[in-house]
């Protein structure tokens, strides 16, 4: 009991924190992609009751973001407004549903008991400093949050249910769903065949539904990836070659404590040596399936961004961040296991939990540069909403022509063409809205 408690507790602490940050560095405008990709081409629509059912998984980029789609019109329903503030909020209890899923298979499977509960700082840490600021601050970002949610459920499902007909169904479902939020989505069936793959060589025997399921996934994945649009104009940021690529996966891999690539190895290969040693001494459990999956969808997701941005990479980009963070629990994880495994009597076997002093190391040295950008965004939202409100005041469209980051759209002719549709100004909460403008307007047409 005292165990269901501390997942409840722990779900709390972190909807509590994140939504400190939001309430104090979110703005109500919305920015960049949501002016288009949300406001006047999926909520416009829809109140124009113009929007098509295809409309919601069309391309966005290289991503579908359907979930994300679906998420905006029940918010906009609900509240009526086209508010990122609110949505921002929202998001954090998605976030916080993520570590909560974690630790109730934990829980389950009888995994969290002695030593494992050290992974409890390890795991709010990772749900709750401000290095995703990009994500937590925009409530357009939901895509990655449904992504992670779709993923760990998907290998809790796969591990606790992993021969019954309706655990597959869902299984297979959720993994469908990753195939529509973002372009590295299709990379959540083929971990989810990991797990299956795992566990079969855990006992192997003749388990035909396994490699149905496994021939399933894959093909899914396969499918996923032809349907994913080439944007010619993302090819300058690809890895140009093995020795770019390397050095990118190395640097996203060496994430939080950078920029060494080197310090990539202790972070990431507690749940490589982990995983063979009970595997070879046939001593993997439920937990330890459910959570290899984590390592391997996380090792997989870096893979895919270093390729897809590792030209000349010098930083993994905030947005990307939270895609570690399953990947990073889980090598806590299995450097705690390993200790409890191996009985012999050896001082070096404790090196394997370095991933502690390293993980905390990294992030205590970020978190001032962290909070710096985060108020450096607040700031740049603040003037944004100022030029906005200030332009459907007066008409003025002086006030869009401002540097990049002082409007909230990249272009600002496009930012005047969106602000000067009737239904998008009805769109934006009232504080930013304004009738005023459509009176300006109305009365330079007559004149």
């Amino acid at each position: 009991m005292r165990g269901i408690w501390i997942v409840i507790l722990s779900f709390l602490l972190v909807v509590a924190i994140r939504l400190c940050y939001v309430e104090n560095y979110a703005v109500a405008l919305p920015f960049w992609d949501q002016w288009d990709a949300e406001g006047d081409h999926l909520i416009r629509p829809w109140v124009e009751g113009t929007l098509k059912v295809s409309d919601l998984w069309n391309p966005h980029n290289e991503h579908r973001i359907f979930p994300t789609r679906l998420f905006s019109l029940m918010l906009f329903q609900i509240t009526g407004q086209w508010n990122n503030l609110f949505s921002a909020k929202v998001n954090v209890v998605l976030a916080a549903t993520i570590p909560t899923i974690l630790l109730g298979f934990l829980y389950r499977f009888n995994g969290l008991n002695g030593r494992k509960w050290w992974i409890l700082p390890f795991l709010i840490a990772q749900f709750t400093l401000p290095f995703s600021f990009e994500n937590w601050l925009v409530g357009f970002q939901s895509q990655f949050y449904f992504l992670i949610l779709f993923v760990v459920t998907a290998f809790g499902l796969s591990t606790a249910f992993p021969e019954r007909a309706s655990a597959q169904f869902l299984v297979f479902l959720l993994c469908f769903l990753s195939t529509l939020t973002t372009a590295s989505g299709i990379l959540t069936p083929l971990t989810v065949a990991g797990v299956y793959l795992l566990q079969w060589l855990s006992e192997p025997g003749n388990k035909i539904q396994y490699w149905i399921l496994v021939a399933a996934l894959t093909i899914m994945a396969i499918i996923g990836y032809f349907q994913i649009p080439h944007i010619a104009a993302h090819d300058m940021y690809r890895a140009r070659n093995l020795s770019e690529w390397t050095h990118s996966l190395l640097l996203i891999l060496s994430w939080p404590v950078g920029p060494h690539n080197w310090i990539a190895a202790p972070l990431w290969s507690p749940a490589l040596i982990t995983l063979a040693f009970l595997l070879k001494r046939n001593r993997l459990r439920k937990s330890d399936f459910f959570m290899a999956g984590c390592v391997m969808w996380s090792l997989t997701q870096a893979m895919a961004i270093a390729f897809g941005r590792g030209q000349e990479l010098t930083a993994l980009p905030s947005r990307y961040t939270e895609l570690l963070s399953i990947g990073l629990v889980a090598n806590a994880w299995f450097a705690i296991r390993f200790v409890e495994e191996y009985k012999v009597a050896k001082w070096y076997k404790y090196l394997i939990l370095s991933i502690f002093p390293l993980f905390f190391h990294g992030h205590r040295k970020r978190f001032k540069s962290d909070m710096h950008d985060v108020q450096r965004v607040h700031r740049h939202s603040v003037v944004q909403t100022k030029n906005v409100v200030s332009y459907l005041q007066t008409n003025n469209p002086n006030y869009l022509r401002q540097p990049t980051m002082h409007i909230p759209y990249p272009d600002p002719v496009g930012l005047k063409q969106l602000l000067d549709n009737r239904t998008i100004i009805t769109l934006l909460p009232p504080e930013i809205g304004s009738n005023s403008h459509f009176n300006a307007i109305g009365t330079k047409k007559e004149q």
